[in-house]
């Protein structure tokens, strides 16, 4: 007896100094990954890290993720057994929330913060709280200088041939952004390979994202282009976050990943009448990382 006492006496003791040493540089890792797409949710997988396999019982009371101070995902009740060094857990997130959180990062100029705040309970006894946040910058608008074409031939009434302007990329930045509406303004550059100098009267723009419409476009104001020159037409693009709610669950099923589509309408005038000209099928990809970062 004597011996078997002293062996369950020095793993006791061993098991406090791990206690305490656990205890000591307890320091919780969280990664993050989507899930499925049901409806307007979207789930969100957990994986918290201990770091070390824990001594003790401990239970998860809750996790919430927050994007631009907007709680987006929440994590409740979930159990961490003895010796287990990590737990998991799921989250559903209601895409209008992630909407007005994205609302928000693009006010504050696609620079939040995404913060993710815990609490867990060890032995059912002690409360131990932890919270971790880190940069989430984009630049969305950035993609749309990739936005290129090629001029096009075509025959007008029949006799004379023009070409469309070459796309040169449009450069932008965010205008007035509500719930209802998001403001792009910005210049197109275009090109005039013709021989003849090209007053561009409008330009109509529809906007697609993975297929899913999201926004239309037109110009602020009428600017020629010179012959064989270059110029900048103002335009003004107009994006609907219903539309993106849509576009942005095929996004998520995508990886983080859409094709950006921009179908053009130039109005020209050409010998004095205003020619409609069609350039359809501009595409550039998207690629965000919002949850890809979540390892703190």
């Amino acid at each position: 007896m004597g011996k078997v006492a002293g062996i369950v006496g020095v793993l006791f003791l061993l098991w406090l100094i791990y206690t305490g040493y656990f205890l000591m540089t307890l320091n919780p890792s969280v990664s993050a990954y989507w899930g499925p797409v049901e409806g307007d949710n979207v789930s969100i997988y957990f994986k918290i890290d201990l770091g070390n396999p824990s001594p003790v019982p401990i239970k998860l009371e809750n996790l919430v993720l927050k994007l631009s101070g907007i709680p987006i995902a929440k994590v409740e009740n979930v159990n961490l057994g003895f010796l287990k060094r990590d737990v998991s857990g799921s989250s559903e997130v209601n895409l209008n929330n992630l909407i007005d959180a994205l609302i928000v990062h693009i006010k504050n100029k696609e620079n939040s913060k995404i913060e993710v705040v815990g609490s867990v309970k060890i032995l059912n006894i002690i409360p131990y709280n932890f919270s971790k946040d880190f940069e989430f910058r984009t630049n969305i608008l950035e993609y749309l200088k990739n936005i290129r074409a090629e001029p096009r031939t075509y025959t007008v009434a029949g006799i004379l041939p023009l070409k469309t302007p070459g796309v040169e990329g449009i450069y932008a930045r965010w205008g007035k952004v509500s719930e209802d509406s998001l403001e792009v303004v910005g210049v197109v550059k275009l090109y005039n390979p013709n021989n003849f100098p090209l007053p561009i009267v409008n330009i109509g723009g529809e906007i697609y994202l993975n297929g899913i419409h999201v926004g239309r476009g037109s110009v602020m104001k009428t600017v020629t282009l010179p012959a064989k020159g270059r110029g900048e037409v103002p335009i003004r693009l107009q994006l609907y976050p219903k539309e993106l709610k849509e576009a942005l669950k095929s996004h998520i099923l995508n990886g983080e990943r859409s094709v950006l589509r921009l179908d053009l309408t130039f109005m020209l005038k050409v010998s004095g009448e205003v020619v409609e000209v069609k350039v359809g099928d501009i595409e550039t990809t998207i690629e965000t990382h919002i949850l890809e970062n979540i390892k703190v």
